[in-house]
């Protein structure tokens, strides 16, 4: 089935190549393309956020991390790292906290934490997002954990960055669905919603990094929107300092290990 699905989005790009996924461990050298998908695609900013030990889903967790190749072209990637947690437990507080403390095997209890799903401008609202997800659900059954974790990144928040997190994630459309495109494949493939996290990642640089990162200028102090910021940064010229906290939403998807 899953090939029959893969097969059936690339004859919706022409038919001209096949699509194939493949987990990391069975292809490592393509780890290099996988780090320039990842570093291609988050805004510059968030190259930069406090997430410890970022470059192990690279080299320790390979097999945890999907590719999909189209011909031998890298075009879609699901992040992700083996994390002890239960649903009887409160959601991280952060992904660095996720990510630093990520392990294999587990010691106890455990779940597939989703760190991101990246896909080329050009493959982009042809259904490999959702596609992921579900293969992301299928490894963590694999592995024998109980589900997939996710602070999920709303995909068209940058376009309201005043408005609170929690009001936003409450957005329908006339049809009653979830108007973030993003959030509604989550729920609508079953996701549960746990809460809300003020600072997933938290990005810290001097004004002269932020003018690079954003190229904006900052003359003043005080709140400022940036291009795909999720909420306004917060400029001090007296300290020399900006800071942005990054909201994310957690949902869960449940499997049966």
């Amino acid at each position: 089935m899953r090939a029959q699905f893969l097969d059936t989005i690339a004859g919706g790009l022409g038919g001209k190549t096949q699509m194939k996924l493949i987990t990391l461990n069975r292809s490592p050298q393509v780890w290099a393309a996988l780090k320039e998908l990842n570093d291609s695609t988050w805004p510059r900013f968030l190259l930069n956020a406090d997430v410890r030990n970022w470059s192990s889903i690279y080299t320790v967790f390979q097999r945890f991390q999907l590719l999909v190749l189209d011909g031998c072209n890298l075009v879609a990637a699901g992040l992700s790292v083996p994390f002890e947690w239960n649903a009887g437990l409160p959601p991280p507080s952060t992904i660095d906290e996720v990510v630093y403390s990520a392990r294999w095997p587990l010691m106890s209890t455990g779940v597939l934490c989703a760190l991101g799903v990246l896909v080329r401008p050009k493959y982009r609202r042809q259904g490999l997002s959702r596609t992921i997800l579900l293969e992301m659900r299928n490894l963590s059954q694999k592995y024998g954990l109980h589900g997939v974790l996710a602070p999920v990144r709303p995909s068209l928040k940058h376009e309201e960055p005043e408005e609170s997190i929690e009001s936003y994630a409450d957005r329908r459309d006339e049809t009653g669905r979830l108007w973030d495109p993003w959030l509604r494949v989550h729920e609508e493939l079953g996701g549960e919603r746990l809460g809300f996290t003020n600072a997933a990642v938290s990005v810290n640089g001097s004004i002269s990094e932020w003018e690079s990162w954003t190229e904006m200028q900052f003359r003043e102090t005080g709140s400022y929107c940036i291009p795909q910021g999720l909420v306004p940064i917060n400029i001090d010229l007296k300290s020399n300092r900006g800071a942005y906290n990054e909201p994310n939403i957690w949902y869960y998807h449940r499997v049966d290990p």
